[in-house]
């Protein structure tokens, strides 16, 4: 199973099982905190890789070999990635996990990802992010077009899911930002 495969499956199967775990009115009530937890839970059963959630930004920095100047730590302040994924003692992958659920037009991915970015200049590191795609203003299949345009194409999307109340659908996806080389070697 590839990487991007890999989260897009964990993602869902996250879904699915906290609305059995929880059953909230809407499948997207599910909590970022249940989402990042299970999805390292499973990367880990299933690569057989460590996994850390919300690792710091200057934790992976040491981790990696960086000197931490005053400038790094300035830039990569307190941020965590959601969920790091090690080889080694080394983090090989950060993984920003959101709900896509607001009404804006592409999701609000802030400065962790920034800050996994700037790490991924310095030295190998791949970034992701793994997204539960809703429909809110505009349909499902038109916000993941605007989300492949938004990331160059690099996106897997799952299966579409049919909401608890079968009303509505939804779908996980993820995307790797920057060049493929190595995105598979997970």
């Amino acid at each position: 199973m590839d990487f991007e495969g890999a989260v897009v499956a964990f993602g869902t199967e996250a879904v699915l099982r906290y609305r059995t775990v929880a059953r909230p009115r809407h499948d997207n009530e599910i909590p970022e905190s249940f989402l990042r937890n299970f999805v390292a839970l499973r990367l880990h059963e299933q690569l057989g890789k460590h996994v850390h959630v919300e690792r710091l930004y200057t934790a992976m920095a040491l981790d990696l070999g960086i000197p931490l100047t005053p400038d790094l730590v300035n830039v990569l302040g307190g941020f965590r990635a959601d969920v790091a994924v090690y080889e080694g003692e080394k983090p090989v992958a950060v993984i920003a996990l959101k709900i896509f659920d607001a009404a804006s037009p592409l999701p609000s991915l802030g400065a962790e990802i920034d800050k996994g970015q700037i790490l991924a200049r310095l030295a190998r590191l791949r970034v992701f992010v793994g997204l539960m795609i809703c429909p809110i203003i505009v349909s499902l299949e038109a916000r993941i077009e605007r989300l492949h345009d938004a990331f160059g194409g690099n996106m897997y999307v799952g299966e579409r899911q049919q909401s608890g109340d079968r009303t509505w659908q939804w779908c996980f996806a993820c995307a790797s930002l920057g060049d493929r080389e190595g995105a598979r070697s997970y």
